[in-house]
């Protein structure tokens, strides 16, 4: 990330939410960690695990130069041997049939 300008980004995985504070019982739940920029961190745990597996978009908040200049990419969520949460949302939400 430059450092010329005091410019923040944002970061965000399609299909997933995390709480804002991992460790804070009542920190609330997002889709968006906002506000990234030189010397900051953020935990990111995914709620329950990684989705069903699949490829998912994670990308930069900023729509408008961000993506075209690449700060996106594919996460790939693999199907494991002993079922994944997929079997309990997926299969209800989306219709996705996960074997063991």
């Amino acid at each position: 990330m430059a450092a010329d300008k005091p410019r923040n980004t944002a970061f965000a995985i399609h299909g997933h939410m995390w709480k804002e504070q991992p460790k804070d019982f009542h920190s609330r739940v997002i889709p968006l960690q906002g506000g990234i920029s030189i010397g900051n961190r953020f935990d990111m745990e995914l709620l329950g695990g990684a989705s069903c597996p699949g490829d998912y978009l994670y990308r930069s908040g900023v729509l408008k130069w961000d993506l075209e200049s690449g700060m996106w990419g594919i996460f790939r969520v693999a199907k494991q041997s002993f079922g994944t949460r997929c079997k309990k949302l997926c299969h209800r939400v989306t219709g996705c049939f996960c074997k063991k």
